[in-house]
């Protein structure tokens, strides 16, 4: 059986890969040229090939120097001298890696997840109020359109809302670090011009083909071929390529261990894929968006002047990300409960010994007991040296830098402190009045508060201590149906 012609060249182009030397040769026509002419000429010059050789040694030279001197190189660079660095990338957040217990980079003995920029990625993040308003804005559509209609119909807390609220707060912030990294000129010429340039040629093909612009689509999507985007085969291959896009995006750009959580991660994900990401998606591939870009990008027109005064800046999404549930939760706990119940108290300092911040808590105690002594009116001489003693303790042990047990303070807070401890035991009355001491105290409760009494919220240790009593009520619910049944059925019992 004879075969079309046609369709035999077709299966021979597509074996030989003939576009991928079409496209070699369009970006890098010189060489082309220069390999093709020293193939030919090898070829048909077979008999001269020892002379040929010292061209083709010469440009394997050249090609060898090329990739040993080159930033992005093939080979080792055979230069000792010549060492090409590669720029160090740039970290997520501006205030680096710093440990929110003793404030030192690349810390090793508190847990990662004690990085405040690891949680709290909006810190230092500031916007005017007008563009914070608009996203708020924006994301509370998302909300009213897409969450609550069917988050009502179950339950009217606002807590699975407001951690939604956070988490898109985490998320927002993270995507706007990320886009200060992003060189736009780069994006511009190197990426977007190559594939729009790509895409005007498979036009152009495609129209030779189709007498009409009915079956120009079409023939468009068949000139791609195998190069078709997976998303544009389909609205549903679409959505779901959306999804797994969003699901790989989760680890850098979600909260430490939210994705732990698989409701909360499903329900962020069809959130962000269908209410925000696909119609971002509409909006761009719309021919009249992309006309009015273009037609913004090559106007020379000047803008209009700026009448109105520039707003105020504020902390990005912060009335967005402001709780609306007016219950507390009955799992919720803060530091005052947590002092007052000994056998909490206790848990909650052997939660504090394995992240390694128990003198955390050992700081706001010795400076509580230290404020009670140092009220008193009349001091003497005795107890002033052994409030003195105390203070040059207190220093050594949270504020020298080579201390075990440092907490980062501010540096003014330090440097009060030092000149305390290092003077005369008669200026400690000083910390009467000098606000260096309580300073601290705010700063070290506050850490308490925000950060490892949530922590130990969701600890073992906290759900170990419900479960027992839990287990302890269940106990005492079982004693006291027992002893009921017993006086209704005269029956005594003794409890040793």
């Amino acid at each position: 059986i004879m075969s079309d012609p046609h369709s035999i060249l077709g299966c021979v182009r597509r074996g030989l890969r003939l576009h991928v030397f079409k496209d070699v040769a369009r970006q890098y026509p010189v060489i082309f040229c220069i390999f093709t002419f020293m193939i030919s000429s090898t070829i048909i010059l077979n008999q001269y090939l020892h002379i040929l050789m010292i061209f083709w040694l010469f440009l394997a030279g050249v090609i060898t120097f090329y990739c040993s001197l080159s930033p992005e190189y093939l080979l080792p660079n055979v230069l000792i001298s010549i060492k090409t660095e590669r720029k160090k990338q740039q970290e997520l957040f501006p205030l680096g890696h710093s440990c929110a217990v003793c404030g030192k980079n690349q810390c090793k003995r508190h847990r990662p997840t004690l990085l405040l920029e690891n949680y709290q990625p909006w810190l230092d993040l500031k916007v005017p109020s007008k563009v914070d308003a608009s996203i708020s804005e924006v994301l509370e559509l998302v909300l009213e359109n897409f969450v609550y209609p069917w988050y009502r119909d179950i339950t009217g807390d606002e807590a699975c809302v407001d951690e939604l609220r956070q988490t898109i707060r985490f998320f927002a912030a993270v995507l706007a670090h990320r886009a200060k990294r992003v060189d736009v000129p780069l994006v511009l010429m190197d990426k977007m011009m190559k594939a729009a340039m790509k895409h005007i040629e498979i036009i152009a093909k495609a129209q030779q083909k189709v007498k009409n612009t009915e079956g120009l689509q079409q023939a468009a999507l068949a000139e791609y071929g195998a190069d078709l985007h997976v998303a544009l085969r389909s609205r549903k291959d679409e959505l779901l390529y959306l999804r797994k896009l969003t699901e790989l995006l989760f680890p850098y750009v979600m909260p430490p261990k939210a994705t732990d959580c698989r409701s909360l991660a499903l329900l962020i994900r069809e959130v962000m894929t269908g209410s925000v990401f696909l119609p971002i998606m509409d909006f761009v591939a719309d021919p009249d968006t992309v006309n009015h870009m273009v037609l913004i990008f090559i106007d020379d027109t000047p803008p209009e002047p700026v009448t109105d005064p520039p707003s105020a800046l504020v902390p990005f999404l912060e009335k967005f990300a402001d709780p609306r549930n007016t219950k507390s939760s009955v799992l919720k706990l803060d530091l005052k409960e947590i002092r007052e119940q000994q056998d909490l108290l206790f848990r909650f300092m052997s939660f504090l010994k394995e992240e390694g911040a128990v003198h955390v808590l050992q700081f706001c105690l010795t400076v509580e007991e230290f404020n009670d002594r140092i009220l008193c009116p009349d001091l003497s001489d005795t107890e002033m040296q052994r409030l003195h003693e105390e203070v040059q303790k207190i220093y050594e042990t949270y504020c020298l830098e080579e201390s075990i047990d440092k907490i980062s303070f501010d540096p003014f807070i330090i440097e009060e402190i030092h000149n305390i401890a290092q003077g005369p035991f008669t200026g400690v009355v000083k910390l009467q009045t000098m606000p260096c001491l309580f300073e601290a105290y705010e700063h070290v409760l506050s850490l308490l508060e925000n950060v490892f009494t949530p922590m130990f919220c969701h600890s073992d240790e906290y759900f170990r201590h419900l479960l027992w009593v839990f287990s302890y009520v269940c106990v005492c619910v079982c004693v006291c149906e027992l002893l009921l049944n017993s006086h209704s059925s005269g029956i005594q019992f003794r409890l040793l």
